[in-house]
């Protein structure tokens, strides 16, 4: 809670500093959560909104904002360790040696090889980089974490007039996220081969082959696995699997699909690009339903198609030597008053 008041009363001191300048400030923070500013970028045009005994308002704000977020992420992370502590202190049972004398040859307890593993980001292996705690999708490859969702909607908050936001939401956004896309992902695989439906619902078998639609079949098998079956309870009030299928009607399955070219199709497919996307998006419409969101969605996903020309990029390494330059002559402007 000491955390949400710093960061309360940061934000209200550079709001009192800034006056009517705070929502261009808060327009240019969300500019540089969407990565159309780099660090450098913002702080310099932050400073052009700030006196110069006022800037030092802006590196308070930036801290707690970014602890706030740390904070979250951080409680996150200990409950899963925590979770993972517990499972293996109830997975040690504790017997007696035999005879009253203890046995050193089984004192090995097995443990979990990846809990001991440092993990190494390929941000830590650069030399004298500095570790970012916001970073971007576009540059680790990777979902947004708690600390970067976090902090996305505390300035959507701020925009709108909201003081905080609460943790319970953002884990909520965090789950409707990974949902989202996991139902993306099902559809533009389920476009790129054939696949099979439980109870005509639930999705399984995706990368088979598709049958030939205008081959017709004399002998009409049933997939057992296209339908749940329920347990068997014996006399003894026990509940156990089904029987699987006999050999003979696998077999008759099998040589069905076989006959109408459903096994043909094994050829190696290309790995999943952003045409696959685009079309599954168009025909999937329904997928993203607010509109707001799947049409910067779709532009987006056109717009990575295209890659620049040797000129472009000339002219965009022109353009940030033209950046770098201004921000020198700044810098050394506010060093010289």
């Amino acid at each position: 809670m000491a955390s949400s008041i710093d960061l309360n009363r940061a934000r209200k001191n550079l709001a009192d500093a800034l006056g009517d300048s705070m929502k261009l400030y808060l327009q240019n923070l969300n500019a540089f959560f969407k990565r159309k500013y780099n660090k450098e970028e913002f702080d310099f045009e932050a400073r052009k909104l700030m006196r110069n005994d006022t800037v030092h308002l802006h590196n308070e704000f930036l801290l707690a904002l970014i602890s706030k977020c740390q904070i979250l992420s951080s409680s996150v992370t200990s409950k899963d360790q925590g979770s993972v502590g517990k499972a293996q202190k109830s997975s040690k049972v504790k017997k007696k040696p035999p005879g009253g004398r203890a046995n050193l040859q089984q004192r090995f307890i097995q443990a979990q090889t990846l809990d001991y593993v440092p993990q190494i980001t390929s941000k830590a292996l650069e030399e004298g980089a500095s570790p970012t705690p916001l970073g971007f999708i576009t540059r680790d490859g990777l979902l947004p974490d708690v600390t970067m969702v976090h902090g996305r909607m505390l300035v959507c908050a701020w925009e709108t007039g909201l003081s905080d936001v609460q943790d319970s939401a953002v884990k909520l956004l965090m789950i409707a996220l990974e949902t989202q896309i996991k139902s993306i992902l099902s559809l533009v695989v389920k476009q790129r081969k054939g696949y099979k439906l439980r109870e005509g619902r639930f999705t399984y078998a995706v990368g088979i082959g598709v049958k030939n639609p205008y081959a017709m079949s004399v002998h009409d098998s049933t997939d057992p696995s296209s339908e749940s079956t329920a347990t068997t309870i014996t006399s003894n009030f026990q509940h156990t699997p089904s029987l699987r299928p006999s050999v003979e009607t696998g077999d008759d399955i099998a040589i069905e699909q076989y006959a109408l070219g459903a096994d043909l199709a094994e050829e190696e497919l290309d790995p999943i690009s952003l045409y696959d996307l685009s079309d599954t998006l168009m025909l999937y419409k329904n997928t993203i339903v607010s509109h707001s969101v799947y049409a910067p969605t779709i532009e987006r996903v056109i717009h990575m198609k295209w890659h620049p020309s040797n000129e472009d990029l000339a002219q965009e390494s022109i353009h940030e030597q033209e950046v770098y330059l201004k921000h020198k002559v700044a810098k050394r402007k506010n060093y010289d008053e």
